[in-house]
């Protein structure tokens, strides 16, 4: 179901698209600075999205997106990014939702907004691709038998691969007869596969360090 108003907060040096008449509507709630500021602002006004600068500092964007998805699970974040950065794909991992690339239109920058604020997830193609080596790469890793690696169903693996072709939502959607928020869900469930993942993966790491300390 979508949502008729989405609340936006800008945490870095972004901006809000302008919406046009009689489409989706955008309310920008707040924007901040640094990365503490962004969390603190997040908490108190409690957006639909984070339109969040991947360059935020103090602390970064990776964890500003931790952060706000474990104090504010509601709220979702969609990265502004250069091509091909690396601290996007980490942010992802961490939690967000998607990225985009800075310069985008404002319709597209605001079909973005839209989709991430309807539950679905945004990815470049460069950023398709490398999720679906590092889940294949985990799950060709020995299983631990108490924590096995993800694996990726068809339609996630072929949802990830054509992304990584650089095929739009769109354009993969209409190939298989369905809706294109149908295939950013499937894009959605292999980033959380990958999350949970990584931060499972990370606890354990943590808790070995405290015991041998």
């Amino acid at each position: 179901m979508s949502i008729e108003t989405i609340t936006v907060l800008l945490g870095g040096d972004v901006s809000a698209p302008a919406a046009p008449v009689d489409e989706q509507k955008v309310e920008v709630v707040g924007s901040a600075i640094t990365g503490s500021e962004t969390v603190a602002k997040v908490l108190a006004e409690l957006p639909d999205v984070l339109l969040l600068d991947v360059r935020i500092a103090e602390p970064d964007a990776r964890a500003v997106c931790r952060r706000v998805r474990e104090w504010a699970p509601a709220t979702r974040v969609l990265v502004v990014c250069e091509l091909d950065d690396e601290s996007a794909y980490t942010t992802v991992v961490a939690g967000a939702c998607g990225a985009v690339i800075g310069g985008l239109t404002s319709a597209d920058l605001l079909a973005a907004i839209t989709s991430v604020a309807n539950g679905e997830t945004v990815l470049q193609s460069r950023m398709a691709s490398r999720l679906l080596h590092d889940l294949d790469s985990w799950a060709e890793r020995s299983a631990d038998p108490l924590y096995p690696p993800p694996t990726l169903t068809a339609t996630e693996r072929e949802v990830l691969a054509a992304l990584g072709a650089g095929h739009s939502s769109a354009t993969i959607a209409a190939s298989y007869s369905v809706t294109s928020h149908l295939v950013n869900l499937h894009a959605g469930y292999a980033v959380a596969k990958l999350h949970r993942y990584v931060l499972g993966a990370e606890r354990i790491a943590a808790q070995g360090r405290e015991h041998s300390g």
